[in-house]
């Protein structure tokens, strides 16, 4: 039985449709719903609240009637409901996905910190936690059915009580202030993960998490990818703003498709020139001057390079798939090796030295050129309409 908690539902919920109840008297320490419905009057603000959202998801006021419908629930969708207080969840033991917190920015009056209650849940299989104040996840590590847990946006620098949860295949830890991820090292099921934004610089531990295809590691402090080289089944990658100046550890990972090194300290891209099955490639904000090796890389649709160092362009003559071609604030001044990207649809060349852009003539199917602060000496757009061509600032 499935229940979601939605904006119709509140909204179509009349006014009126209550049920006169005996009140009970207070229960020392509740056990069931109906024993926190029925001193809903007496509970802190807080708690109070959790009871009154539940007994909207229930669709009735009758804490007996909601108690059966809500320990029923197998999925219960109650994020964005500013909810901090989750002790009255504790007794809904037949839950299997159960989604909380918030995706919007709070001032942490409704972020939940204590996840006690849910020590109890232990038929959950995915949990997700949005911008809360968790620091401390102890009581998750009895739920070892959960395949798919999301604790983004906390407070979580220790993740030893995960290192139980082996059946996980998704895990999302960004935002948080974690360093050591030993204890992941034990999740060998994980075919996706995200740790970015945390505090981390050592990533061996995760040489152990091999069928692993999507992993995100961008804003950490990492220098050395060496133990990813393990990795190969990955296909998405992403390690934007990390301190990585080495790439040779990515030579092996040929089944990357999307490859994100933007905001690093890279010069040599030449070990990037065997991942022959990447179509979005991500290098703006390094120091970049010599490309050649990128022009293997013929099934790239999405290549951004800007804000490098690059003079001579005509490795990326063989790259004809592109759609989306970004090459701004560079050393740029002969186009002509772009006019063979007939499949270009935008194009990014604003901040470089060139005068001449006739050759991008031959590119059909532009859509966008950005073009301004160049010493452009005839500044009549190559393509029709000419409202394709930025030559002024946006």
């Amino acid at each position: 039985m499935k229940l979601k908690l939605s904006i119709a539902t509140i909204f179509t919920f009349t006014l009126g449709f209550y049920t006169t109840q005996t009140i009970a008297a207070p229960v020392e320490n509740p056990k069931s719903f109906t024993d926190w419905c029925q001193q809903k009057s007496t509970l802190p603000p807080q708690t109070k609240h959790t009871v009154e959202v539940l007994l909207e998801t229930a669709q009735t006021q009758n804490c007996k009637e909601a108690n059966q419908k809500l320990t029923n629930l197998t999925y219960l969708d109650l994020h964005s409901n500013e909810i901090s207080d989750i002790k009255p969840l504790s007794a809904l033991t037949n839950l299997t996905e159960l989604y909380l917190g918030s995706s919007e920015i709070s001032d942490g009056s409704s972020e939940i910190s204590d996840i006690k209650p849910l020590s109890n849940l232990t038929h959950l299989t995915k949990l997700y936690l949005y911008s809360s104040e968790i620091s401390d996840i102890k009581p998750l590590s009895n739920l070892t059915h959960l395949t798919s847990l999301s604790l983004r946006s906390s407070e979580i620098s220790d993740i030893k009580p995960l290192s139980t949860l082996t059946n996980l295949t998704y895990l999302d830890l960004d935002f948080n202030q974690i360093s050591d991820i030993k204890p992941l090292s034990t999740l060998t099921n994980l075919t996706a993960l995200n740790l970015a934004s945390n505090k981390i610089s050592n990533v061996k531990p995760l040489s152990a998490l091999t069928r692993l295809t999507i992993l995100s590691l961008h804003s950490n402090e990492i220098s050395d990818i060496k133990p990813l080289s393990a990795l190969t089944n990955l296909n998405v990658l992403d390690l934007f703003a990390n301190k990585i100046s080495d790439i040779k550890p990515l030579s092996n990972l040929t089944h990357l498709t999307y490859l994100y090194l933007y905001s690093n300290k890279i010069s040599n891209i030449k070990p990037l020139s065997t991942l022959t099955n990447l179509t979005y490639l991500n290098l703006h904000s390094n120091e970049i001057s010599d490309i050649k090796l990128l022009s293997t890389l013929t099934n790239l649709n999405i290549l951004y390079l800007y804000s490098n160092r690059i003079s001579d362009i005509k490795p990326l003559s063989t790259l004809t798939n592109l759609t989306s071609l970004s090459l701004h604030s560079n050393r740029i001044s002969d186009i002509k090796p772009l006019s063979t990207l007939t499949n270009l649809t935008e194009i990014d060349l604003s901040t470089n030295e060139i005068r001449d852009i006739k050759p991008l003539s031959a590119l059909m199917k532009l859509k966008f050129i950005l073009i301004n602060k160049n010493p452009i000496a005839y500044k009549i757009c190559p393509v029709k309409p000419e409202s394709i061509c930025q030559f002024d600032e946006l």
